[in-house]
């Protein structure tokens, strides 16, 4: 950020000031206010990543997105080429589309979930097609899922994310739904089912990881029993936002991460 703020001037984007504050994951949170605070960000982040394209960071800008399912889609169609006439149908650009993997069976065209922004699903289901290919793929809005429990991807335990993780255990590399290491849940064949993170603390196993996992026992700090924060010295993130408010106004974020 001291390269970012030394290059950068925010008078040049038309934005006055931001409002900074720490993000659930330990990052940098800055939000934009006032009209076209979408459209700031943007160029924001487009400056950012010409100014610190010779560090190791990767930078994005998170939308609010939703769920849809494509069907019908050909035997030759591939991922790409779905998050490309997504985007196109959409108005939006192809890095903000989720493709996920195309299932095809003997009696029915392929179909498959993809995630993109907001806007471009709503553009897209008011016509209810998007084509693909050379055909046409019918678009079916899906309902919204309830935002799962936050959890760790290198520990497995509930409450914080990687990037915060201060366990010395890491079972990021064990499958969810047998426990042991060589594979990932899609390519589990076992027959028995064994929580890699209940089977570690000693509960009933018996059971993917997720909803049915023991929380852990929670570690107390030193004042008045509340829980410690923990410390880590994995990636720093930093997020431009417009707030999210009761107005009309944009929601847009950028974030940098920095392994």
């Amino acid at each position: 950020m001291e390269e970012a703020k030394a290059k950068i001037h925010l008078a040049d984007f038309g934005i006055e000031t931001v409002r900074q504050k720490r993000a659930v994951t330990g990052g940098l949170l800055l939000e934009i206010k006032g009209p076209d605070c979408g459209a700031k960000a943007d160029k924001l982040a487009a400056k950012m990543r010409e100014v610190l394209s010779d560090l190791n960071v990767r930078i994005n800008r998170p939308v609010k997105t939703s769920d849809v399912r494509l069907r019908d889609l050909d035997d030759a169609v591939s991922t790409l080429e779905v998050a490309a006439a997504m985007a196109e149908a959409g108005d939006c650009s192809v890095d903000d589309i989720k493709v996920g993997e195309i299932r095809r069976n003997p009696t029915s065209m392929g179909t498959c979930w993809v995630r993109c922004p907001v806007k471009a699903v709503r553009k897209i289901t008011a016509v209810g097609r998007v084509r693909v290919g050379w055909g046409s793929a019918r678009v079916e809005l899906l309902e919204p899922r309830p935002m799962p429990p936050m959890h760790c991807f290198r520990c497995l335990e509930r409450g914080h994310v990687a990037s915060r993780c201060s366990s010395e255990t890491n079972r990021g590399a064990r499958c969810y739904a047998c426990g042991e290491q060589g594979h990932r849940v899609k390519q589990c064949t076992a027959s028995a089912l064994k929580c890699p993170l209940c089977s570690d603390l000693g509960h009933s196993a018996g059971h993917r990881l997720g909803k049915k996992c023991m929380p852990p026992p929670k570690k107390k700090g030193r004042k008045n029993g509340e829980i410690s924060a923990p410390t880590s010295k994995a990636a720093t993130t930093t997020s431009v936002a417009a707030p999210s408010t009761s107005s009309a106004m944009e929601v847009a974020e950028l974030e940098i991460r920095t392994p």
